[in-house]
C-alpha cells in the first residue's frame, strides 16, 4: 500500500488539524496551571525530562501546523493583502476582546479601588500593548500580586508576535516568488543551517528572545515546507518512529532542541490523517483553540486568586472547563464573524489602495508553488 502524502490530507474533511490545535491549546492550559499553582518552572510537566516542557511542545506543534495551513491559505489568496487581512482577522479581533475582558476582570479583582485602577495609565497602556503584541510580561495595577507567579496578566500571548512575524515573512517570500519548490528548498536549507546552528551553539545557555526566533522559525518553516513539497512527503509510521528514535537519542545534547521540533511536528501531522469521525467534523465547524489559548492563563490566575487552596487537579479541570466556556462565545461572536468579514475588509482596502491590492491568480494548486 502506498503511503499517504501530505497533499492527500489538506482538505479539512481529510485531516484533524483543528482537533490537534485544540489538544495543543488544552496542553498549554494544563502546563500553565501546574506552573502557576506552584510558581516554579521546575514543576512544569516534562521539565527535567526534555528540554521543552509540555506547553513548549504544544507551542512547537502549533507553529508547525500554522506553517502548513497558512502556506495553503497563501496559495488560496488572490492577493498579498487578502492573505494578510485573513491572518489579521484571525489574530486581532479576539485579542482585542481578550484585552477588554481582562481590563474588566482587573476592576473586579484588583487590590486597588476601582477609581484608582481606572485612573492608572497602565490600564489603557496594557490594552495598547496587547494590540501591539507586547503585553505578555506585563500586568495590571494590583492584579494577581498575591499569586505564586504574581502580576503577569497573560503570558500565553508571548508567541503571537512571532506568529505574526512568520506571517509577514511568508507573505514577503510568496510575493517575491520564492515560494516554489526549487527556490524554497534553498531558503529552507540556508535558514535551517543558520537557525539550527545557532540553537546547537547555544546548548546549555538560558533561552533568550533570539533563541525563540530560531526555534519558532524552524517549526513554522518546517510546516511551510510540508506544504510546498506536499506531493513528495509521505506520512508513515516508519517516519514517526525514526524521528522519535532520533529525538530520544538526542536528549540531553545540543541536538535535542532541533530534532525534537521535527519529531513532534511530523508526528502531529501524521496524527492528522487518523480518522476521528464526528469529532473531526465538529472541530472543523467550531474552532476553540485560539480562544482557549489566549484566555487560559488569566482564567487560571483568577482561580488561584479566588481559591488559594485549590489543588492542582481541580485547578487544571476548572481551568479547562472555564477556558472552553469562554472560547465558545469568542468563536461564535468574534472569531467566526471576523473571518467571514474578510471579503468586505479586502473590498474596502481595494477601493482605497487598488494598486497595492492588485489581485494575482492563485488556487490550492498554485502554479507558483510547483
Amino acid at each position: 500500500m502506498n503511503p499517504v502524502l501530505v497533499a492527500q490530507i489538506l482538505d479539512p474533511k481529510q485531516n484533524n488539524f483543528n482537533l490537534l490545535r485544540l489538544l495543543a491549546a488544552a496542553a498549554v492550559v494544563i502546563s500553565h496551571a501546574v506552573f502557576l499553582r506552584s510558581g516554579s518552572k521546575a514543576d512544569e510537566i516534562f521539565s527535567g525530562i526534555n528540554h521543552y516542557d509540555l506547553g513548549a511542545h504544544a507551542v512547537n506543534v502549533f507553529f508547525v501546523l500554522s506553517g502548513l495551513t497558512v502556506a495553503a491559505s497563501w496559495a488560496r489568496s488572490r492577493s498579498t493583502v487578502e492573505f494578510l487581512v485573513a491572518r489579521g482577522l484571525r489574530i486581532f479581533p479576539a485579542l482585542a476582546a481578550c484585552a477588554f475582558v481582562l481590563i474588566l476582570l482587573g476592576v473586579l479583582v484588583t487590590a486597588c479601588t476601582p477609581a484608582q485602577f481606572l485612573a492608572d495609565t497602565r490600564v489603557w497602556q496594557y490594552g495598547l500593548k496587547t494590540l501591539l503584541l507586547g503585553s505578555a510580561a506585563t500586568g495590571l495595577p494590583g492584579v494577581f500580586t498575591a499569586n505564586p507567579h504574581p502580576s503577569v496578566m497573560n503570558a500565553s500571548i508571548w508567541t503571537l508576535k512571532y506568529e505574526v512575524a512568520c506571517y509577514v515573512v511568508l507573505a514577503l517570500v510568496g510575493f517575491v516568488g520564492v515560494l516554489n519548490k526549487h527556490r524554497f528548498a534553498w531558503l529552507l536549507a540556508a535558514s535551517w543551517a543558520i537557525a539550527g546552528g545557532f540553537l546547537f551553539s547555544r546548548f546549555g545557555c538560558d533561552a533568550a528572545p533570539i533563541d525563540q526566533v530560531a526555534r519558532l522559525w524552524l517549526c513554522f518553516s518546517f510546516g511551510v515546507g510540508l506544504y510546498v513539497f506536499r506531493d513528495h512527503i509521505p506520512l508513515s509510521i516508519t517516519g514517526v518512529l525514526a524521528l522519535g528514535f532520533a529525538f530520544w537519542m538526542a536528549r540531553g545534547t545540543g541536538w535535542e532542541r532541533i530534532v525534537s521540533l521535527f519529531a513532534t511536528g511530523y508526528g502531529a501531522v501524521w496524527l492528522a490523517k487518523v480518522s476521528t469521525g464526528r469529532l473531526r467534523e465538529l472541530t472543523n465547524q467550531i474552532d476553540l483553540s485560539y480562544g482557549i489559548y489566549i484566555f487560559g492563563w488569566p482564567i487560571t490566575q483568577t482561580l488561584i486568586l479566588t481559591w488559594p487552596t485549590i489543588g492542582t487537579l481541580a485547578l487544571v479541570t476548572a481551568s479547562l472547563i472555564l477556558a472552553v466556556s469562554v472560547a465558545l462565545p469568542s468563536w461564535f461572536l468574534i472569531e467566526r464573524p471576523a473571518l467571514r468579514s474578510r471579503g468586505l475588509v479586502v473590498s474596502l482596502l481595494r477601493s482605497c489602495f487598488s494598486q497595492i491590492a492588485k489581485p494575482r491568480r492563485a488556487s490550492v494548486s498554485d502554479p507558483a508553488l510547483r
